[in-house]
């Protein structure tokens, strides 16, 4: 553990309104705010929520929509990067719909502006991976229940229904993190790269692409139950804190397994995504320490945990973090390459590894393209078969 205390100053004692020893039922009116999206506000000027600091039972308003300014949100950040072991950042519950709402037009603002930045990239991906994004914030900070899980699983149905190629999917969303790293959302990109290695590198039918992605999309339900000052702490895990960590699998299969007691339209299968994504494919992973295929062993390893497993390393990869920066796209493959013969099932990786690979070579051919010449077009590049030329009527525009 940190062993910091947070520690409420005089000058926050007389600005803000402190509820000291707030009961159980009091608490569980508040929800934790995911800190990859709190950076947002700086984007705003006003907001229509209150944002609390939780300190043990202490509850701190500590910017409401009448002093909103950018540097409270700044001095938010600097708390939360210190590493308390004992400070929450949350809204009430009643007003994470407001948070929400605000988050989604920030994102589609921000990649309306991304798309005249670089209209390289595909606007139909982009426009999945908000409405997947979206989807993932409604399944950390809604909780799970059946409405929430049929607009998921409505949004993944329209996402594979979507995608015209690999290519330009994977692209897309490699190049938008290295354009405008604050756009993106692990759990909507796991749910769209696992869509695609199942739909259009397996070849599997739409149902079974659909429940792959969901289950990219639920994988790290669990960590709503870690805590916050270790899920988000900045430099490396302790021990003990790694083993907090790795229970998030385990309890967020047992919240989707409460979520499917209770009628909510997840199958099985797809919440044992959530338990297995860190298994590896040779042993040594977690929580069981499973290996294999489960077609071929019954200690193996369910095929949509392994090919989420894949999507799952490579976006976090891709990723700016607190305790790590970016990776390239090259960098990241190289490094997934080196864990590939015990980590990754080969029958998914290499057909992965290839369609990265093409992707790599399609951007850079476009860039390179004249105006003219790639107005209206796509060309897809595939080692395996001959060069292609597909219509596109979304995509306007390519250089």
């Amino acid at each position: 553990m940190s062993n910091k205390t947070y520690k409420i100053s005089d000058q926050t004692r007389e600005r803000c309104d402190i509820v000291e020893n707030a009961s159980d039922d009091t608490l569980q009116k508040y929800a934790s705010i995911s800190l990859e999206l709190f950076h947002y506000l700086y984007e705003v000027k006003h907001i229509d929520f209150t944002i609390y600091f939780k300190v043990g039972k202490t509850l701190i308003a500590y910017i409401t929509p009448g002093d909103f300014n950018h540097e409270l949100v700044r001095k938010i950040l600097i708390a939360r990067n210190k590493d308390y072991d004992n400070l929450d950042i949350c809204l009430r519950r009643d007003e994470l719909e407001l948070f929400n709402s605000l988050i989604a037009s920030i994102r589609d603002k921000k990649i309306h502006q991304l798309l005249k930045k670089d209209p390289h990239l595909d606007a139909n991906t982009l426009k999945m991976f908000s409405n997947l994004s979206n989807a993932s914030q409604m399944v950390v900070k809604g909780g799970i229940d059946q409405r929430v899980a049929l607009q998921a699983k409505e949004i993944a149905g329209q996402m594979i229904d979507s995608l015209m190629s690999s290519e330009i999917a994977v692209g897309t969303l490699s190049r938008m993190v290295h354009a405008d790293p604050t756009l993106y959302d692990h759990s909507a990109s796991v749910a769209m790269i696992a869509g695609v290695i199942a739909n259009k590198l397996l070849d599997k039918p739409k149902h079974e692409a659909e429940k792959i992605a969901l289950g990219g999309l639920y994988h790290d339900v669990g960590k709503t139950c870690v805590p916050c000052h270790i899920l988000n702490k900045p430099g490396s895990f302790t021990k003990d804190e790694f083993d907090i960590m790795k229970t998030h699998t385990s309890l967020g299969y047992q919240e989707l397994l409460s979520a499917i007691d209770q009628g909510a339209p997840i199958e099985q299968d797809v919440a044992r995504v959530a338990l297995e994504h860190h298994e590896k494919f040779k042993g040594g992973g977690y929580p069981d320490g499973k290996i294999g295929r489960l077609e071929e062993r019954e200690d193996g390893i369910h095929e949509f945990a392994r090919i989420v497993t894949i999507a799952d390393v490579y976006s976090a990869l891709l990723m700016k973090r607190v305790y790590k920066e970016a990776f390239s796209v090259e960098k990241a493959l190289e490094i997934m390459q080196s864990a590939s013969e015990d980590a990754y099932d080969p029958v998914i990786f290499k057909p992965f590894e290839a369609n990265v690979n093409r992707s790599i070579k399609y951007y850079k051919l476009v860039e390179n393209m004249g105006k003219e010449k790639s107005k209206g077009r796509i060309i897809i590049m595939d080692e395996e078969k001959p060069k292609q030329k597909q219509k596109c009527s979304h995509y306007k525009k390519t250089s």
